[in-house]
């Protein structure tokens, strides 16, 4: 049979070009970077691995861990002995024991849980040889480092236990109560604002903390609270716009009522607004409108609840919510939406926003694909199977498990930093009973941390500590043998869940890092810049959420609460602009690429908010991200036999043009191809 045509080249002949194609992939791959990760050295700068990562191995009375134990896991991990692991006294391994028959590694409980009469089980830990697995799509995950760690004495190090303290002490507050200065907001601001590590010309010589301390900024109102180290996350209200608004079907012909009649349930009307916070997937709506977690109830704020969660008791699924959904209001709010997530769920629905017709304000734009891609650029292609929706929705989850390999070969085999509630808890054992330290170089290194740390916020945490007890289901059950701690030094972290951590490491951040990559890609696929190259401004109206307790006139609880306009003179302008920029000028600091920057800053430090990770888990690794994503889409790149090209700009501020001139691609930084980019975090 003929017919008019065969693809060229076709069968052998294209057998010998994919063989080709994937050859020179491996090229590529091998010069992005050696992987050269130097941890701070305090594993073993200190006795007994105090300032490691050792949640679910068994520890005594004063939270030191089972050093054998540490040890063997450490051999196991780094040697990727899975049988070895299988032997450790974690997760099965464990059984609930009397304390007559308690042993060093299956210590006793130390707490019952209310209304349950069966002891907890135990942890396991988290995919801790994941960082040994290979990949064939973007750099390896052992071909890209991070810096080393903040040291325990260091200014950078009390900034952000402080911070993480402040998080814990407004979690309740509404985001824009935090930034007008509402109540504890003012006292928070003033201890934080007072440290040297927030404050203006800041000395250090180190590489990695200049990087950081520059591009993080200083806190001089409660406006700069929580914030991020990227263009567009530190304007504007602090949640991303993508985390609130909804998609827009006034292109639909919706035969019916109309959202003008005030549906008793938001939703019920196929005519929505994007004020009204629902996105279209297909014909099925995704709401904006959360499940958020009791205000008031923070967790592990006894020695004896903080001992049995570092032991691994499993306090997963004690949660206690709220009856109605809401948008994203408070700290607590999205610490609730972090703890709960699909990891790759706000950019995915991120993208279903974007990729579905708005109705742009005026002067703006609607989103759009990169102007790179040949289907923009074509006045005959629509783009579906490549470079199209199916594309880039696939895409922005697949950079997730990519993200993942790598931030865990960090995390596990590399720097196994502490969580911040162990670093809370040796403050608190310092302040209590010093000589509990037994390392005296470790029990003056966690003295100059206390000191560093601003005493008005360390006192409000005690009270705050204090008042836990009623709204805990974990109950103490056995005081005796364990270290007596003051009410009025009891400094230990509030916890947002229950369980504390995680159990794997705090470094780097496995949100921050799926963060970087899947916000890297929507820049990428998504045009960012005008005909003139300036930043696309955000193409919908601003909202802020407004949530009132109670129904009918007195509140608006039963709706989840509404997404109110924010007028454009309230927007947030930093020193930077002129004193009175027009309203259009203020408008225009909020851009798409600046409210992507703000979703991945969102997501990452909500996990701060919640108490288990440090900002610089955040910074780091949304970074770390970035370099993963960028080396899949330059890959991908090269596989077209067209030219294809992306441009957005870093978490830094470069500008990033990926380009294939169909059949080799390169990653261009600022106008030149950039030979260490890949490489500049590592140690």
């Amino acid at each position: 049979m003929s017919t008019l045509g065969t693809p060229k080249p076709d069968c052998q002949a294209r057998e010998r070009s994919a063989s080709e194609r994937r050859s020179a992939l491996g090229s590529l791959a091998s010069g992005r970077g050696d992987g050269v990760t130097m941890a701070n050295g305090e594993e073993t700068a200190y006795g007994g691995f105090s300032l490691s990562y050792t949640k679910a191995l068994p520890h005594d009375t004063n939270g030191n861990v089972h050093a054998p134990s540490y040890q063997a896991m450490v051999s196991a991990l780094t040697m990727n002995d899975g049988g070895a692991l299988e032997s450790l006294p974690v997760g099965s391994n464990r059984s609930a024991t009397s304390a007559s028959a308690a042993t060093d590694i299956n210590p006793r409980q130390y707490t019952t849980i209310q209304g349950e009469s069966n002891p907890r089980g135990y942890r396991k830990l988290t995919s801790p040889l994941t960082g040994h697995a290979y990949d064939t799509e973007g750099a390896d995950a052992g071909s890209l480092g991070i810096s080393a760690v903040p040291l325990i004495k260091s200014d950078e190090f009390a900034a952000e236990m402080s911070e993480l303290y402040g998080m814990a002490l407004l979690r309740d507050m509404p985001f824009t109560d935090i930034a007008d200065g509402v109540g504890a907001a003012v006292q928070v601001t003033t201890e934080l604002s007072g440290m040297p590590f927030f404050q203006t010309n800041y000395p250090t010589n180190d590489m990695a903390t200049r990087r950081r301390y520059n591009t993080r900024g200083t806190i001089t109102n409660s406006a700069d609270l929580f914030r991020g180290s990227t263009d567009g996350s530190k304007i504007g209200h602090w949640m991303s716009q993508y985390l609130l608004v909804g998609s827009d079907t006034r292109s639909k012909d919706v035969q019916g009522s109309s959202p003008s009649q005030n549906p008793s349930y938001r939703g019920v009307n196929a005519d929505v607004r994007h004020a009204h916070g629902f996105i279209y997937m297909g014909t099925q709506v995704i709401d904006q409108r959360c499940t958020v977690a009791k205000p008031g109830a923070d967790y592990l704020t006894t020695w004896a609840s903080w001992l049995d969660a570092q032991n691994g008791v499993d306090f997963n699924n004690l949660d206690t919510f709220n009856r109605r959904r809401r948008y994203l209001t408070t700290p607590r709010d999205i610490a609730t939406y972090v703890h709960f997530d699909a990891l790759y769920q706000a950019y995915h629905v991120a993208c279903l926003l974007m990729l579905h017709p708005v109705h742009p304000i005026a002067g703006a734009r609607g989103f759009q694909f990169d102007r790179g891609m040949p289907e923009s650029r074509s006045r005959t292609r629509s783009a579906f199977a490549s470079f199209g929706g199916p594309h880039i929705l696939t895409l922005v989850t697949e950079v997730a498990t990519r993200a993942l390999k790598a931030v865990w070969r960090q995390k596990w085999m590399h720097h196994r930093r502490l969580r911040p509630e162990v670093a809370a808890a040796l403050i608190t054992l310092h302040a209590n009973a010093p000589t509990l330290i037994a390392d005296i170089e470790l029990r003056d290194a966690i003295g100059t941390l206390a000191a560093k740390t601003p005493q008005p916020l360390l006192a409000q945490i005690a009270t705050h500590n204090q008042g836990q007890t009623n709204n805990d289901k974990i109950l103490d059950s056995v005081s005796t043998g364990l270290p007596t701690i003051a009410a009025n030094k009891n400094f230990l972290l509030p916890m947002a869940f229950p369980e504390g951590s995680p159990t794997h490491p705090a470094y780097g951040a496995g949100h921050a890092t799926v963060a970087g990559a899947c916000v890297t890609t929507l820049k990428a696929f998504f045009e960012m810049f005008d005909d003139s190259g300036k930043e696309l401004m955000w193409p919908l109206q601003l909202y802020v959420p407004d949530w009132q307790q109670g129904t009918g006139a007195s509140g608006n609880e039963e709706e989840g609460g509404e997404l109110v306009p924010l007028a454009d003179g309230n927007i947030y302008v930093p020193d930077a602009i002129a004193a009175n920029p027009s309203a259009s000028q203020r408008r225009e600091l909020v851009t798409i690429q600046g409210e992507l920057n703000k979703l991945a800053m969102n997501i990452s430090n909500a996990r701060n908010i919640a108490g288990v990770h440090y900002y610089t888990d955040y910074y780091e690794s949304i970074r770390l991200g970035e370099r993963i994503a960028v080396s899949i889409l330059e890959e991908h790149l090269s596989l077209y036999e067209e030219p294809v090209s992306m441009s957005f700009t870093s978490f830094d501020g470069e500008q990033i043009r990926i380009a294939s001139n169909g059949g080799t691609s390169r990653v261009i930084v600022d106008g030149s191809t950039s030979a260490d980019w890949y490489d500049r975090y590592a140690s």
